[in-house]
């Protein structure tokens, strides 16, 4: 079955695969286009990366190009370096014995394309693409699940998810990303599975959870996550089962994709409520999430809960909204890169219809931390020498909510007239 290439592949990439193609075949082996990339192309998708595999084996490949790097040379894989973009490209290969349920314990290189493509996970990922002929091979009938949005194993569902954990965990992703449908068989195998699953590196775990924020549809992946009872594989202090709030996964799925740890605060949310940050934290960590990540959804979490707890309330107080909602955020990412007003656009899926008032007092640029006062405590130091230094704290913050509620307050003269005030009080 031809596949129109050229339209489908950007020219730059287009340009090197035929490169990589002619070379290989040019010195008497195969070459193919193999994996996701074709399984994108035939859904009309522009992939992301090329993979190609040949029966070349890797010491052949190398001598072949300029600029090769090792990157699984065990299992037959190495990248293939042009004008700075990586291809991979993979000996056709038998996997031999899966005793860590993880990995093969030896590969041997096979002869055949057939062989090669025997050993993948899913249908649709086993397609195989003549970059000269146009030819597609399709030996499992993959194009057919494609059309027919399903998702399922080559062979024995429990033998394949048997062998590698993780495929179980790429099932539920993929059903997420590409909206398709888990096949029945290979649905109850993930279930009859999970002791081998729970033998999978949580950061190959959670990378699967990261992917899957990058796709159309993220709650999808945690409401299959949810169903299938894969979080509680390892995080076992939590309860049995788990019912998302379909309102908060909603929101995910509205959620700017640049800000993971906003994406991750909405899962968690949906799935656990109320949870202390501290218990946050813990899942967290466990599950192997950057600190990075792990610190923004913290503070996400922080204050979503707060808002949806508050939002009810009748009117809102805007120095509340300054002091509970952008202050923080302020504070958390002001060292990071400069919070401008697109910024705060981007947390709509939290604040909805009220990030225009969110915006507007933002656009004001109001006093919102300590360091935005007209006064500080080396103003404090000269003003009032016999204040002890335990108390300026106490005076900052006291000086900070009186801005927060008035901003024109927060000149030096009329703050160092309330510092007077404040101290007079803490005297009597």
């Amino acid at each position: 079955m031809p596949i129109d290439i050229p339209s489908l592949v950007p020219s730059k990439y287009l340009t090197h695969l035929l490169q990589i193609d002619s070379t290989l075949k040019d010195a008497g082996f195969e070459c193919y286009l193999v994996g996701g990339s074709v399984r994108d192309l035939v859904m009309g998708k522009i992939p992301k990366e090329y993979d190609l595999t040949t029966n070349a084996e890797p010491k052949q490949v190398k001598r072949l190009f300029r600029t090769v790097i090792d990157t699984g040379i065990e299992h037959g894989t190495v990248t293939v370096v042009l004008d700075k973009i990586n291809y991979e490209i993979t000996t056709y290969r038998i996997d031999k014995d899966y005793t860590d349920g993880r990995r093969p314990d030896h590969v041997e290189f096979g002869t055949t394309l057939s062989e090669d493509l025997k050993r993948r996970d899913f249908t649709m990922n086993a397609l195989a693409f003549d970059l000269k002929t146009g030819l597609l091979v399709d030996e499992h009938f993959g194009l057919k699940d494609i059309e027919q949005k399903i998702i399922r194993t080559i062979g024995n569902p429990i033998k394949r998810f048997t062998e590698d954990g993780l495929r179980p965990i790429r099932a539920l992703r993929f059903a997420s990303t590409l909206d398709f449908e888990i096949e029945p068989e290979t649905k109850k195998a993930i279930h009859e599975t999970k002791h081998i699953t729970k033998k999978i590196s949580l950061e190959r775990f959670q990378d699967e959870v990261l992917k899957s924020l990058l796709g159309f549809k993220p709650s999808r992946m945690i409401e299959l996550l949810a169903e299938e009872s894969i979080f509680q594989i390892f995080l076992p202090n939590l309860p049995t089962k788990i019912s998302p709030r379909k309102e908060i996964l909603e929101k995910l799925d509205r959620t700017t994709k640049e800000l993971t740890g906003l994406q991750l605060a909405f899962a968690f949310y949906a799935l656990l409520g109320e949870i202390t940050s501290k218990d946050l934290e813990i899942i967290l960590r466990t599950l192997k999430f950057s600190g990075q990540n792990t610190k923004d959804c913290i503070l996400f979490f922080e204050i979503l809960s707060k808002w949806e707890k508050n939002k009810k309330q009748n009117g809102i107080d805007l120095s509340v909204l300054k002091k509970e909602y952008l202050a923080p955020v302020k504070r958390h990412f002001q060292t990071r890169f400069p919070v401008d007003t697109k910024f705060i656009q981007k947390l709509n899926s939290i604040f909805e219809s009220n990030i225009t008032v969110l915006v507007e007092i933002w656009e004001e640029n109001p006093p919102l931390l300590l360091s935005d006062l007209k006064l500080n405590g080396n103003h404090l130091a000269e003003s009032f020498p016999d204040l002890p230094k335990t108390s300026y704290g106490t005076i900052l913050t006291q000086l900070l909510d009186l801005v927060l509620h008035s901003p024109k307050e927060n000149e030096y003269s009329r703050l160092l007239h309330h510092s007077a005030q404040f101290i007079s009080k803490m005297v009597n």
